[in-house]
């Protein structure tokens, strides 16, 4: 006889990043095989044509990578809907149960949504109190069926909380289902270490994109390994650490993770250069068709945030004087990136500060014809609730300011970009970039960082400007950069060996009501026994929808498994 298990997870605070779900034993969840067949139960009552919304998020899924959901007429693995929700709760929307063995090899999975407590609607539109937007619902529930887990990267599908725009997948949801299930993309690994190569557990470890600013992440194992796979060649990304921001429920072995490294916790930061940490230059690691994977080796946990000396010094002078920050006859290099930052505490939601004053100087590229300078000012994905402006000059004339925009979905698109032509005069090649920043309301930074309360930075907020030189094609990659660890330069002194939970499996984590509701989404393996795949094991996934505003009222926090 066949053993059955299930564990019914309330996911408020999963952080598991893109990688997969995995077993106790950390084998990988996932299907066999390419093409996995799904039973459309179409028995909605608030919405009957529900079948074409719920093809809407399969094909999503099927355009991001090789996995297909093929839609079939019968089957074991379905979605459907149920109108008696009692035994899961009124505020679950939806529930993921996903059979897999011992060996992680998912046999089927099954998707409940709850339409005893909710109506669903095929218009983003219309959602608002206790009805909502089926494809987000659907499409996160979707890679919980493909064996992901949750995402900590803010405007990925499998984020946890629910946010206008979840129905399209994001940058990290898509390397995702690569990794799992794809070859021939590039792959970013390393470990995160403190003081005496003491590897830590439990660091979010973000990819950032030069060329879009998308942004792919995972979390560090005990030992501090990383591996961020699924990636674009052609390339350059920036790493970028910081802490997990619910540590109140984590999957069970990540439930020991710390944070008292340093004098206080622990700040987020980019992987910069030994002897160059404190200039502000974060390192880029270009992927490319003969350099598909890249091994950083380590990476430290930093105490501060590290910015160039002399900016800080700016900062703190009533008037910022201009600053140098890429001069292309004294480093000739096709892109680099430079780190600046705004306190909380000098932000105001009615005016702009004054500007950070920064220089780049590229009259010393002497091939400029047909050539881009690409400026790229990202901070979203780092959780800033924050308004910029950015204005380019180029030899003293004005050539554009640029601001926030709308998404589609009607939230906010902080991250800035602008592209230049250079001169064929190289003397003109000179260009100057003033930054400034605004507050937004709490109100407003809903629409721009889902769950803005667990996620919204509230010390130093960082900013990253990426200066490339590109071609109306897309970038120049520097394929001649050299990367230098940080093993000579660690830094967080009371760095400790953190092992594993003691709750090795999730079924010991979930031995009582409150720690199974607590549990996040990630590992849960077969009760032990006879030998591999003698035994199947059910994961049941999900999100807390949090219900962000729509633009004439707030939604109340509800739950999706």
């Amino acid at each position: 006889m066949r053993l059955l298990f299930l564990i019914i997870f309330m996911c408020s605070f999963s952080v598991l990043a893109h990688q997969s779900s995995v077993t106790s034993s950390q084998k990988e969840i996932k299907w066999n095989y390419s093409n996995v067949p799904l039973r459309i139960v179409n028995n909605s009552s608030s919405l009957p044509g529900s079948s074409t919304q719920i093809v809407q998020a399969i094909a999503e899924w099927n355009g991001a990578s090789a996995f297909k959901i093929q839609r079939v007429y019968s089957g074991a693995s379905e979605i459907s809907f149920l109108s008696d929700f009692s035994m899961y709760g009124s505020a679950v929307i939806g529930l993921t149960a996903v059979s897999y063995t011992t060996s992680g090899a998912i046999s089927n999975a099954k998707i409940f949504l709850n339409e005893e407590n909710f109506d669903f609607t095929a218009s983003p539109g219309m959602a608002y109190g206790n009805t909502l937007y089926l494809n987000d619902v659907v499409t996160h529930e979707l890679g919980h069926f493909s064996g992901l887990s949750h995402s900590e990267v803010l405007n990925s599908s499998m984020f946890y909380q629910n946010y206008p725009g979840q129905s399209e997948l994001g940058a990290d949801d898509i390397a995702g289902i690569r990794n799992k299930y794809d070859s021939g993309y590039g792959k970013i690994s390393g470990h995160v270490k403190g003081g005496d190569q003491i590897g830590i557990l439990g660091v979010h470890v973000q990819a950032i994109s030069r060329k879009n600013g998308d942004t792919i992440s995972t979390i560090t194992d005990t030992n501090g390994l990383f591996e961020i796979g699924g990636l674009n060649l052609n390339d350059t990304y920036y790493l970028y650490t910081s802490n997990l921001k619910n540590l109140n429920a984590l999957s069970s072995y990540l439930a020991n993770v710390q944070t008292e490294f340093c004098p206080a916790a622990y700040a987020s930061s980019f992987f910069s250069q030994c002897g160059r940490e404190n200039d502000g230059l974060p390192q880029g690691i270009s992927l490319h068709s003969s350099q598909k994977e890249v091994d950083v080796g380590t990476v430290t946990i930093n105490c501060s945030l590290k910015i160039q000396e002399d900016y800080v010094y700016e900062k703190l002078q009533s008037t910022f004087n201009s600053l140098e920050v890429f001069n292309y006859a004294l480093d000739p290099r096709i892109e680099k990136s430079y780190v600046g930052y705004f306190k909380p505490s000098d932000l105001s939601t009615t005016i702009f500060t004054a500007p950070d004053i920064l220089t780049i100087d590229l009259s010393g590229y002497s091939i400029p014809l047909s050539k881009y300078l690409k400026l790229r000012l990202i901070s979203q994905p780092l959780g800033n609730a924050v308004e910029y402006s950015m204005t380019v000059k180029q030899s003293g004339s004005i050539l554009g300011t640029y601001v926030k925009s709308y998404n589609t979905e009607g939230t906010f698109r902080l991250d800035l970009a602008s592209t230049h032509a250079l001169s064929a005069t190289t003397a003109q090649n000179t260009f100057e970039v003033e930054i400034k920043a605004k507050k937004l309301s709490t109100l407003n930074s809903t629409y721009s960082i889902p769950d803005f309360l667990s996620f919204g930075s509230v010390k130093n907020l960082p900013y990253l400007l990426v200066m490339s030189i590109e071609t109306a094609s897309g970038p120049v990659i520097d394929t001649g950069s050299v990367l230098s660890d940080n093993s000579s330069c660690l830094d967080a002194p009371f760095t400790y060996t953190v092992k594993n939970s003691t709750a090795q499996t999730d079924e010991e984590a979930s031995s009582s009501a409150q720690a199974a509701t607590a549990a996040s989404c990630g590992t849960i393996g077969p009760p032990s026994g006879p030998g591999p795949g003698q035994f199947l094991g059910i994961l049941s996934l999900g999100f807390l929808l949090s219900v962000l505003p729509s633009k004439f009222a707030k939604r109340n926090k509800k739950i999706l498994s």
